[in-house]
C-alpha cells in the first residue's frame, strides 16, 4: 500500500470542508476589540480572500429581502465600485482611498445584519462547490470585475427597485470567487443581465411617465 493510499485510508478520502464565507466574516467582525470597525480593519483581517469577502459584505445589506435605511445602497455601492475596478484591472489585493478606509460602522450593527442575512446566505452557500474553474480563473475574474462595476453603479443611482437584484448578483459572484465555483459565477452573470434589464425597464417606464405628465401639463 502506497503512502498516498494510506493517507486516503486515514482521512477516509474526504477533504476538509472550508469554513463558510459568512461564518468567517462574522467571526472576523465579532473578534474585533472595538465598538466600531472600519473598512481598513477589514482589509487587514481578511487576507488572501479579501476581494470576495469584502464584496460579500458590501452586497449583503441590499441583497436580502429585509428593509434597509435610505442611502445604504450608495454608501456600500461606492467602495464596491472601487473594488470591482481593481478586480477588473487584475489587482491581487484591494485598495481604498484613506477617506473610505477610515469610515467606521458599529460592530454590533454589522453582526445583527449578518445574523439577519444568515438564513438566506446559508441557502446559497449549501449549493457552493469547487467546479468549472475556467469561469473563476484570472480572465473570468476580470469579467466579473466589469460586471460588478456596472452593478455597483446601478446601486449608487437613485433608482426605485434598483437595489435588490444588482446586489444579489454581486453576492453570487463574491461567493463564487471565494468557493472557486464556476457555475455560481455564471449564475451571477445571468442574474446581472436580468438585473440590468429590469432596471432598464424601470428607467424606461419612468421616462414615459414623465413625458405623459409633461404632455398633460402643457396640453
Amino acid at each position: 500500500m502506497t503512502a498516498e493510499s494510506g493517507l486516503d485510508a486515514t482521512t477516509g478520502g474526504v477533504e476538509e470542508t472550508p469554513e463558510p464565507a459568512s461564518v468567517l466574516l462574522r467571526r472576523l467582525i465579532a473578534d474585533h476589540p472595538e465598538e466600531r470597525i472600519s473598512l481598513d480593519d477589514l482589509l487587514k483581517g481578511v487576507g488572501h480572500r479579501a476581494f470576495g469577502l469584502l464584496l460579500l459584505l458590501l452586497a449583503i445589506p441590499n441583497s436580502i429581502p429585509l428593509p434597509s435605511p435610505p442611502g445604504l445602497s450608495t454608501l456600500f455601492g461606492l467602495p464596491m465600485a472601487i473594488f470591482a475596478a481593481q478586480l477588473l484591472l487584475g489587482h491581487q489585493a484591494p485598495w481604498l482611498p484613506a477617506f473610505l478606509r477610515r469610515k467606521t460602522l458599529p460592530r454590533d450593527d454589522l453582526l445583527r445584519l449578518l445574523d439577519r442575512a444568515n438564513p438566506y446566505l446559508a441557502k446559497v452557500e449549501r449549493r457552493l462547490k469547487s467546479r468549472h474553474h475556467r469561469f473563476v480563473g484570472p480572465p473570468a475574474e476580470r469579467v466579473a470585475g466589469l460586471v460588478i462595476l456596472i452593478m455597483a453603479i446601478i446601486l449608487c443611482a437613485p433608482i426605485i427597485f434598483g437595489n435588490f437584484l444588482p446586489a444579489f448578483a454581486v453576492l453570487l459572484m463574491a461567493l463564487a470567487i471565494l468557493a472557486r465555483d464556476g457555475l455560481m459565477m455564471v449564475a451571477g452573470w445571468g442574474t446581472s443581465i436580468f438585473a440590468a434589464s429590469v432596471v432598464g425597464l424601470v428607467i424606461h417606464i419612468g421616462i414615459e411617465v414623465i413625458k405623459l405628465a409633461l404632455l398633460s401639463l402643457f396640453s
